[in-house]
Parts: C-alpha cells; sequence; structure tokens
C-alpha cells in the first residue's frame, strides 16, 4: 500500500469516528433529561391555596408555574426541581416552607409533568427569568426583590445559580449542588472526563458564583451518591460572602427534608429576609 493510499485511509477512519463520536454524544445529551410525566395538579398533593399558571417565555413559548402567594412581606421561593421527577412530587418538601407563610413560583420545565417542548439548559434559563420578570402578574401582587429567593434541587441548582448571575434575588439556596453538572456523569461513569467533551448541558454554576453577591446557602448530604459532597463544596469554596454550608453526616440525594434543612432554611431566611414575617 502506498504512503498516499494509507494517509487517505486514515483520513476515512478519522472521519468516521468524528461522525459517530458526534452522533453520540447528540444521542447522549438527549438522555439526559430524564423526567416523570405525571399530570396531577396541586390539589392531588393537598394544596389548595397553590395553583397552575401560564405565562410566555423569552421565545414565545408558553411554560407554566405553580404559584402560591406569599402571606403579609414573607419571602417567594422561586423554585426548580431536580431530575428523574415532575413537579408534583416537590411538594412534599416544599410544604413545610407554605405552612410557614413563605409564597412559592415552581417552573415547570419543558419536556416534563406531560408538558411539550424540549428541555436544554438554555431554554429552562429563559423559562427561569421569564417567570422572575413577570412574577408579580402571576402573584397579583408586587413582590420585590428582596422578597424573592432562588432555590434549586440537584439539577436545579445550576438553573438557580445561573438565575441568581442575572437577576436579583435576596438569598440564594442550593440543596445538593454541584460545581458543574458534568462532574456527575464522571463521577456515574467511572471517571470519564465528561467535562473535557461536553460542549452544552453543562451547567457551569462554578464559573457564576462568585460574581453572585447575594447571601448564598447549600445544603448536602455526606452520604450523597449522586451529587458528591465535594462538588458541591468545590461550588461553595468558589462563593463570596456571606455564605453557609450546611453537611448532613446521615444526608443522602433525597432526604435532606427528613434532618432538618426546612428548619436551618428558615433559620437562614430570618437573618438575610428580614420583616414583620419573622415574628408571625
Amino acid at each position: 500500500m502506498s504512503l498516499q493510499s494509507g494517509l487517505i485511509i486514515l483520513g476515512i477512519i478519522i472521519a468516521l469516528a468524528a461522525v459517530a463520536g458526534y452522533a453520540g454524544l447528540n444521542y447522549f445529551y438527549k438522555s439526559i433529561y430524564l423526567f416523570d410525566q405525571s399530570t396531577d395538579g396541586p390539589e392531588k398533593y393537598g394544596h389548595d391555596d397553590v395553583k397552575e399558571v401560564i405565562f410566555t417565555s423569552e421565545d414565545g413559548s408558553t411554560i407554566s408555574a405553580w404559584i402560591k402567594p406569599p402571606e403579609g412581606d414573607a419571602p417567594v421561593i422561586l423554585y426548580f426541581m431536580g431530575n428523574f421527577t415532575s413537579i408534583g412530587p416537590s411538594m412534599f418538601r416544599l410544604k413545610p416552607f407554605l405552612d410557614e407563610g413563605l409564597g412559592l413560583a415552581a417552573l415547570v420545565y419543558r419536556g416534563s409533568s406531560g408538558k411539550g417542548g424540549t428541555p436544554s439548559e438554555e431554554t429552562f434559563a429563559a423559562d427561569a427569568r421569564a417567570l422572575y420578570d413577570q412574577l408579580d402578574s402571576l402573584m397579583g401582587q408586587e413582590i420585590p426583590p428582596k422578597q424573592r429567593l432562588a432555590h434549586g434541587y440537584s439539577l436545579g441548582t445550576g438553573i438557580a445559580t445561573r438565575l441568581a448571575s442575572e437577576r436579583e434575588v435576596a438569598v440564594l439556596t442550593l440543596e445538593a449542588a454541584y460545581a458543574r453538572f458534568c462532574d456527575y456523569f464522571t463521577n456515574r461513569y467511572y471517571g470519564l472526563p465528561f467535562c473535557a467533551i461536553m460542549t452544552k448541558e453543562r451547567y457551569d454554576s462554578i464559573d457564576r458564583i462568585a460574581d453572585i453577591n447575594t447571601p448564598l446557602l447549600m445544603l448536602h448530604g455526606e452520604r450523597d451518591a449522586a451529587v458528591l459532597i465535594d462538588s458541591g463544596k468545590r461550588l461553595f469554596d468558589a462563593a463570596s460572602q456571606p455564605k453557609e454550608f450546611k453537611a448532613y453526616p446521615d444526608g443522602d440525594h433525597v432526604n435532606l427534608n427528613k434532618l432538618g434543612f426546612v428548619e436551618d432554611s428558615l433559620t437562614f431566611y430570618q437573618i438575610h429576609i428580614p420583616g414583620n414575617w419573622v415574628n408571625e
């Protein structure tokens, strides 16, 4: 075989490998979001005071959220859920906050909870901004920035962090947070360098966190096998003050609501979001 023929064959092999790699990566991106498609409404979860509302996102798409106005000047939680679920089960972890009079604006993700649309980091970011920007009209009352807090859980921590970098919030709460979402896949797939090959759906929170000048509360279980606590600590170390990290020795990825995270969160909010609601 001549050198020229060998180079042609090598070029063909490289091209085929590149095409296969590109196709494989696109398939991987489409497999990231595995939401539950349950369409149960708020009433299924015993919340007659929570309602589903519709609003228009930045690209003109129709998006929904579950909302509850606050009592008095209590803060409103802009909530961003995790993967592998629908919006309904989130109510179990949020109910104690609502019982304390806090308001809620929980984004229903595209492609989840029986909703149409294609989920992605960019569409979630746009939908979160639209929810924030239209919050007053959706609530039927003015909710000043000092009364708004962003709470992200797992996947949602990347959405909450980005929102806090683009809009003013009183507090940023990150539950089971990663430094980068690609860390999750590296941990899950035996150390493969996903952060080196993923060009989107990365949720690079660590690149945004230092520029967020708002009180930060991070909560993480030491036994969390899905999002390792070391990834969360890297994010925390990169953040500006004021900040607080709560580690729960018996905590895993889903049980912090049973280990005091509600009480710890409310204590933090009462310090950083003053108002009459604190003493009510």
